[in-house]
């Protein structure tokens, strides 16, 4: 989601207790990661509160995050049908695409890659409806190739993946559709990126 780099500062606001133990339960994250998560959700939010609130999607919109093509499709996908997010919900999204180690346990590894194969289908799944259709495909191929292709190519595009995908021949692609053609893919090795670790200071280490 562009860049993650922190602002310096003298100390950061700490990650509540329960969030932390929630997050250690249902992610690969270290404490360290979740503390960068944290903080990167704080500046997100304008750094003026302390614990951070929760976030409107106009938040991200900043830097070199809003020259990214995508942003709008990540963003509906990462607020769903909410008109605010809070860290949790910030949190267990990115995780979703966290770089597994050889101690993450089968079940967590299969936990997550249902969400990431549910989350990659909101991205295509443009009004949420459940199901991608070939306007949808239209709409996210044009934002990936428009600076590349022109008009025939990207509908070229769609249409093959339309053809490969749309196993029930009903013109859109259903989630069941979407899963199997990803079946080829191990979806926990694919879209996978590195959440850094924290080495500052928080509030509690001041006390």
């Amino acid at each position: 989601m562009g860049c993650l780099c922190l602002r310096k500062a003298t100390s950061f606001p700490s990650v509540p207790q329960d969030v932390m133990n929630t997050l250690k339960k249902q992610t690969t994250l270290s404490r360290s990661q979740i503390k960068y998560l944290y903080i990167r959700f704080y500046q997100f939010s304008g750094g003026g509160k302390d614990p951070p609130g929760e976030l409107y999607k106009y938040n991200f919109y900043s830097g070199l995050l809003q020259l990214n093509p995508l942003l709008p499709t990540i963003l509906n996908s990462m607020f769903g049908d909410k008109v605010t997010i809070s860290f949790l919900d910030f949190a267990l999204f990115l995780s979703t695409f966290q770089a597994h180690s050889l101690k993450t346990s089968r079940t967590l590894k299969n936990a997550t890659m249902d969400r990431k194969l549910r989350l990659l289908f909101n991205m295509y799944d443009h009004n949420k409806d459940g199901r991608i259709t070939k306007y949808d495909l239209v709409i996210v191929v044009h934002k990936l190739f428009s600076n590349l292709l022109d008009h025939v190519q990207i509908m070229r595009i769609v249409d093959t993946m339309m053809k490969e995908m749309d196993k029930s021949d009903s013109n859109q692609i259903l989630f069941v559709d979407f899963c199997k053609a990803l079946e080829v893919f191990d979806m926990t090795e694919m879209m996978v990126t590195w959440i850094p670790e924290f080495h500052g200071r928080t509030s509690d280490d001041l006390h």
